[in-house]
C-alpha cells in the first residue's frame, strides 16, 4: 500500500522475466491522489541494482537511474494514458490498467498529489508461455 502526505514511491519490482502486466489500483473512500508508472533498464554492469525511482525527475539522468514515467491503457474503455500525465484517482474507485512492460527491467508506482486518502497497487506478472 501506498500512502503519504505528499509523495510514496513503491520500491522497483524487478520484472525483466515478464512480457505483461495488469495492475489493479484501488482507492480508498476518500482518495485525492495521482499514481505514476515508472520503468527503468538495466545496463550489464548494473543488471542487478534497483534504480532509484524516488528521486526527482529532473534529476534521474545525471544520477545513471535513468528511468521514465511509462504509459498505461485503462482496461475500461481502452483509452492509453501517456506516462507523463498519470492516472487521477479520486474517490473509492478501482482502476485496471495493463502497462506496456516491453524489455523494462523494472518497474515502480508512485502516488503523488496526495491530498487525502490511501491507495493500494496489486501486480499481476505474466508471460507468453
Amino acid at each position: 500500500m501506498l500512502n503519504g502526505t505528499s509523495t510514496s514511491v513503491s520500491a522497483g519490482e524487478r520484472i525483466t522475466d515478464y512480457r505483461n502486466c495488469i495492475l489493479t489500483i484501488i482507492g480508498s473512500a476518500n482518495a485525492n491522489l495521482k499514481i505514476f508508472v515508472k520503468g527503468a533498464i538495466s545496463t550489464d554492469a548494473e543488471f542487478n541494482k534497483v534504480p532509484t525511482f524516488d528521486i526527482r525527475s529532473s534529476n534521474r539522468n545525471a544520477t545513471g537511474n535513468a528511468w521514465d514515467f511509462v504509459e498505461v491503457v485503462d482496461l475500461e474503455d481502452g483509452t492509453a494514458i501517456d506516462g507523463d500525465d498519470g492516472v487521477n484517482l479520486s474517490g473509492n474507485n478501482v482502476r485496471l490498467l495493463e502497462v506496456n512492460i516491453n524489455s523494462l527491467d523494472w518497474l515502480a508506482v508512485e502516488a503523488t498529489a496526495i491530498v487525502a486518502g490511501t491507495v493500494t497497487v496489486v501486480g499481476s506478472f505474466t508471460t507468453n508461455q
